[in-house]
């Protein structure tokens, strides 16, 4: 019974052991060796045909077969499949003898430079269980004179999808967002400098990320017609040694260094990538070593010269953008190594430099980022000094407005007074020259025992007349003018009636209004005061006609008689250069001329009509 016991458990345990062991995943074979032979023949050379051993990853001169040997095991839970972490030139793969997948490569028509990876699927019915042997024909050409072949790995297919995605996504798709990034950010920077000219680092950064967005095409235009290729690799030369001497002048304009000499040199040595390509007849040798090294020393010089500025302003930007300018070069020089095969790195990081990861076009990335954080830091600066700019000129204004309202309140208030002042003076200065003459001459007279009771009893009456001329100027409300006159006319009325004159009033003014200033109303009141008293006294006529007439811009006012006339050129006295005098206070003349018969005064003056409220 115990011997049937662990009969059955030796049974049980030994199907979980053979379960286990079925059940451990496959990895993928990563041949380390190969053999090559040089060959452009497209059919498989036989195995006695001389090849060599070599080391993976391997490059070849000239097209190559490549051959490998792998075990797959019996029991297989998935497909397999080859992943080449690049393959630039394209190729075909055979395995076992039998074709497996074709990559399109250069010929006559077109030219192809693949940047992706490839994952070929390995159909089940081409792979053996145990030994396998792998055939790989690398092309080259006159574009991609190597044929390389990387350390490459056969395995299941679904363990190698995660390599093969990683790879592409950072090998195409990252490329691809850059491109797109860089032409957006760039023609929006480049409007924005060419609206204000004066911010110079817009520009420079929006053709900086333009310049890098060209270059970065390169990574994703894979297949071109033959004919574009030359071109295609000016346009990538120029492109890169544009964004490294943009870069140089933007560190440098930052830093508030601009050197106009040194700028024109570096823009010269930008020229001379493309001519070099030119010049070299399409190879590599010139534009991609020498020019190339020297753009790398250029690249050098840039750090150095952001980092002695970053420590002499001690600024964030200054500071963040050597750092990224040393990371840029840093890798920029990477990449030289890595395309021109150098021993030195691959002994350094021998793995890693299999891998053919460039990496200058994520430091520049890096890179752009830094600039368009520095622009950006300056734009929110910018707006955050406005906008307090803003707030301390509302402040200033309101307080220049409330200063500016006392000082307005002041000087009504001494206008104000200045007006009654002289308005003051006027009138007293009126009563002394007018009435208080007249008192003062007559009460002279008096003592003197020279006038008679009628002549005081005249003077009297013409100052009383003086008076009411001077109440009825002032008087009226709103300054009309016409109250005065119909007062001053009523009177004059009965005055020259008396004195067997007979007259014609008439009166032509807008809206049946005239607004006068009191002091004027007063002066054309006198004015015609004398010209009818001058009438009564000398004209010895039976008639006299008086008009007022309002017009825009200019006041009128005529006295006619038909009287004797004017003896000689005008009347004797005093009283026409009295009128005149008034008159050219009112800013006006008069005119004495013959009316045929009688004397017609004329008198005017500019006013500007305004209606009284």
């Amino acid at each position: 019974m115990r011997r049937t016991s662990w009969a059955c458990c030796s049974f049980w345990l030994l199907l979980a052991l053979c379960g286990n062991a079925s059940a451990q995943p496959q990895h993928p074979v990563r041949p380390a060796t190969a053999q090559v032979l040089a060959s452009d023949s497209a059919t498989p050379p036989p195995l006695d045909a001389g090849w060599r051993s070599v080391a993976l990853p391997h490059a070849e001169p000239g097209a190559a077969w490549y051959r490998l040997e792998f075990q797959a095991p019996e029991h297989r839970a998935e497909s397999w499949a080859v992943y080449l972490p690049y393959f630039y030139a394209g190729g075909a793969l055979f395995l076992n003898g039998r074709p497996l997948a074709e990559v399109a490569q250069s010929d006559g028509d077109s030219v192809v430079r693949w940047e992706r990876p490839f994952l070929l699927p390995v159909p089940d019915a081409l792979l053996n269980t145990g030994a396998n042997e792998l055939l790989i024909h690398a092309a080259a050409s006159a574009i991609s004179p190597l044929a390389r072949l990387p350390a490459l790995s056969v395995g299941p297919q679904a363990q190698q999808l995660a390599a093969y995605e990683n790879r592409r996504f950072w090998a195409r798709t990252m490329p691809q967002f850059t491109v797109v990034a860089c032409m957006l950010v760039g023609v929006l920077v480049l409007f924005i400098w060419w609206r204000r000219r004066e911010e110079l680092l817009y520009g420079l950064f929006g053709l900086a990320a333009l310049l890098w967005g060209a270059r970065t095409l390169t990574f994703i235009v894979e297949v071109l017609p033959a004919a574009w290729w030359s071109p295609w690799r000016m346009f990538y030369h120029s492109a890169t040694g544009g964004f490294v001497i943009v870069l140089m002048i933007f560190s440098m304009r930052l830093a508030g260094g601009a050197r106009p000499r040194l700028e024109r040199v570096l823009l010269v040595y930008w020229l001379l990538g493309p001519l070099s390509y030119v010049a070299g007849g399409g190879s590599e040798v010139l534009a991609g070593r020498v020019w190339a090294a020297g753009l790398i020393l250029i690249g050098m010089g840039m750090v150095v010269f952001s980092a002695y500025a970053a420590w002499r302003h001690r600024q964030p930007s200054t500071t963040a953008l050597g750092l990224g300018l040393a990371v840029a070069v840093a890798a920029g020089i990477h990449d030289y190594m890595l395309a021109n095969n150098s021993q030195w790195l691959q002994s350094a990081v021998g793995h890693w430099a299999s891998q053919r990861f460039f990496l200058l076009h994520y430091a520049a990335d890096l890179l752009l980022l830094i600039m368009g954080g520095i622009l950006s830091g300056r734009f929110v600066k910018a707006l955050q000094d406005l906008e307090h700019l803003n707030r301390t000129l509302e402040s200033r204004v309101a307080e220049r407005e409330q200063a500016l309202a006392l000082k307005y309140e002041q000087v009504h208030r001494l206008e104000k007074q200045h007006a009654a002042d002289d308005e003051r003076q006027r009138i007293m200065r009126d009563l002394h020259d007018g009435l208080g003459s007249q008192l003062f001459v007559t009460l002279s007279r008096v003592d003197a025992g020279t006038i008679a009771q009628d002549g005081i009893s005249q003077a009297l009456r013409d100052c009383i007349a003086d008076m009411r001329l001077a109440l009825e100027a002032m008087s009226p409300d709103g300054n009309d003018f016409l109250e005065a006159w119909s007062n001053f006319r009523f009177r004059w009325e009965r005055q020259l009636e008396m004195a067997g004159l007979a007259s014609s009033w008439k009166v032509e003014t807008p809206d049946g209004v005239l607004a006068l200033a009191p002091s004027a109303s007063l002066q054309l009141l006198r004015i015609a005061q004398e010209a009818l008293t001058n009438v009564l006294k000398h004209a010895s006529a039976k008639h006299v006609q008086v008009n007022l007439l309002a017009q825009a811009g200019e006041v009128r006012m005529e006295v006619q008689d038909n009287g004797a006339g004017m003896p000689g050129s005008g009347r004797p006295g005093r009283g026409l250069d009295n009128m005149r005098s008034r008159a050219a206070r009112l800013g006006g003349g008069i005119e004495l001329e013959p009316a045929h018969p009688g004397t017609r005064l004329r008198l005017q003056f500019p006013h500007v009509y305004a209606p009284i409220a």
